[in-house]
């Protein structure tokens, strides 16, 4: 859709690469902030155990962590899970388009 939009950012392989590394940072960031709550949970859970002594449930687990330390307790480390996800993912997303480019692969050759 962006190169729909503004077809020019085609023209040069820079503009194509940056383009690239800007959809994987993105996309890298978004799929951070919508796992890191069930991340966040999963780590309480395993850290902490119930009244009784025994293992907590995920439901369980995230109803004392909200309790006790807040929504925002779901979203702690975020930020630092994002620039991490941001980086990984445009990094993969830029490899695999040098690697096509490199090889003369071509949008043609990836729809037989």
């Amino acid at each position: 859709a962006l190169f729909l939009t503004w077809p020019f950012l085609r023209d040069t392989t820079v503009t194509v690469l940056g383009v690239t590394i800007a959809a994987g940072a993105l996309s890298g960031a978004l799929s951070s902030v919508v796992s890191q709550p069930a991340d966040s949970v999963l780590t309480y859970v395993a850290n902490n155990k119930g009244g009784d002594g025994a293992s907590l449930g995920v439901i369980e687990g995230s109803q004392i962590m909200v309790k006790n330390e807040g929504v925002s307790s779901l979203f702690r480390g975020l930020g630092s899970r994002c620039v991490w996800a941001a980086l990984i993912i445009s990094g993969q997303f830029f490899l695999y388009d040098i690697f096509k480019n490199a090889l003369g692969i071509n949008a043609d050759d990836l729809s037989e």
